[in-house]
């Protein structure tokens, strides 16, 4: 081979690499994954035929768990009949699973104000500390609480004395949801990576 041929050679080799050939085409992949799993309800039935739609949470000045945010085009899936999913092209990382019927309306808000979720309200029993109620008899019903969520059937408080506050949940947000997930008083978030399956749990079903 002539040096000419050989320059000729690398010369189109760097413009493939500059101009985004092969090595540039690998790259838009890179952190993309499918991510998939089951959602169930507590109670052990598939959550079947339910629209799944990944938000990220965010803090603000006063608390850490202060808004849901979603992004303009969320990562949205919907159940099959036996509540697996699937999550195709996700970007991996640490997510808020909100869970609504597939019937619901599609348009969500750019962002849920959760601050209320955290908020504690005056307890029935006093007398008694760090003890989860409802947990144990009939399930507490549907609650409204704050101004845009209701907690619906069989949610738990944790009592703290004079005050109580949510424990274990299923938090509705407005009339059609979407909802969001409480365990342990804590917005509930998981990693979603192709690495496992994920097991999503709705506490009120």
């Amino acid at each position: 081979m002539s040096p000419t041929s050989l320059r000729t050679i690398l010369l189109a080799a760097t413009a493939t690499y500059l101009c985004g050939g092969p090595l540039a085409k690998s790259e838009t992949k890179a952190g993309v994954t499918t991510a998939h799993g089951v959602f169930l309800g507590r109670s052990g039935k598939p959550m079947a035929k339910t629209r799944l739609i990944l938000a990220e949470v965010a803090g603000d000045q006063e608390v850490i768990y202060a808004k849901i945010k979603l992004a303009i085009n969320p990562p949205i899936t919907i159940t099959d009949d036996q509540g697996r999913f699937q999550f195709t092209g996700l970007t991996p990382g640490l997510y808020c699973a909100l869970h609504q019927p597939s019937t619901a309306s599609k348009v969500l808000p750019a962002e849920i104000n959760i601050k209320a979720l955290a908020a504690v309200k005056e307890s029935p029993f006093p007398l008694l500390h760090d003890v989860q109620l409802g947990d144990t008899g009939a399930p507490n019903p549907e609650r409204v609480w704050g101004k845009t969520f209701t907690l619906l059937k069989g949610h738990t408080f944790f009592a703290q004395g004079r005050y109580m506050k949510i424990w274990n949940a299923t938090a509705r947000w407005a009339a059609q949801g979407p909802c969001v997930e409480v365990r342990k008083g804590m917005i509930v978030q998981e990693q979603f990576s192709d690495k496992n399956p994920i097991k999503l749990v709705a506490w009120s079903y």
